[in-house]
């Protein structure tokens, strides 16, 4: 399906290019984005390497989501395309369930900046990526 497909990987390019923004040193944003305990210590502690790294990795997403519009059909079989936007898919759904604990729908630190922004925003986008990535990878 075209729009699904179409606006899936629009929103993996604007996620990647956070990413490319904050791998380069921008601060925008930095602080909600990534996981901290109930002490309010990061869970995480992504350097610019690791961030570039999931910046390309989000920038693959939207090749394979602009693939199911056919522009690639040359280079890829419909089926590999098909399978990995499930892949996707079920990336996200993963993401969107959580850790139980401090990411993710069952998570239970809910009083932290990460906690509250994955609450209104990370969770639920990441659960229509996975609708919309279900719905590109439906044959045509």
């Amino acid at each position: 399906m075209l729009l699904p497909a179409v606006v899936a990987a629009t929103i993996f390019v604007v996620i990647s290019a956070i990413h490319f923004y904050w791998a380069f040193g921008g601060q925008w944003g930095v602080r909600e984005a990534v996981p901290v305990n109930t002490a309010g210590e990061p869970m995480l502690h992504p350097g610019a390497a690791g961030t570039f790294i999931v910046a390309l990795g989000l920038l693959f997403f939207a090749a394979v989501l602009t693939a199911n519009t056919g522009v690639f059909d040359d280079l890829a079989s419909r089926k590999i395309v098909s399978w990995t936007t499930r892949g996707i898919a079920v990336i996200f759904a993963i993401r969107a369930i959580g850790d139980f604990k401090y990411v993710g729908l069952f998570r239970k630190v809910r009083a932290t900046p990460f906690a509250r922004k994955d609450t209104v925003l990370f969770t639920p986008l990441c659960i229509v990526l996975c609708i919309l990535c279900l719905l590109a990878a439906q044959p045509i």
